[in-house]
């Protein structure tokens, strides 16, 4: 039997110019994970981030290059422990919606 992915809630944020977790980007639209999430997917839009999820903050120079238009896949472990920051002097918005499946479902690489 498949999981079918449901969509839990939505959030919306800032990425400015301090390293931020999902929850902690300006204007946020939640500040917790909503119960049953077990993955978020969300889209960078309007410029390139950095990321890290190994407990350093990224900086404007140092950590994982998101484009902007690029999508960003978070199991649940990574929601508060990735953090992201913009890679330019241009803030940046993530938006996106969590699921109760985990990232491999939303995917397509298991069922």
């Amino acid at each position: 039997m498949s999981r079918q992915p449901q969509a839990l809630d939505y959030t919306s944020g800032t990425i400015s110019n301090s390293a931020v977790n999902i929850f902690e980007m300006g204007s946020a639209l939640i500040s917790s994970a909503p119960v049953g999430a077990r993955s978020f997917v969300g889209t960078i839009e309007e410029a390139a981030v950095r990321a890290r999820g190994d407990g350093s903050a990224p900086t404007d120079t140092e950590g994982q290059l998101i484009g902007s238009g690029d999508v960003v896949y978070l199991g649940e472990s990574e929601f508060s422990s990735m953090e992201f920051i913009r890679d330019t002097s241009t803030d940046s918005k993530l938006r996106g919606h969590f699921y109760n499946v985990e990232v491999d479902v939303i995917l397509g690489k298991v069922s």
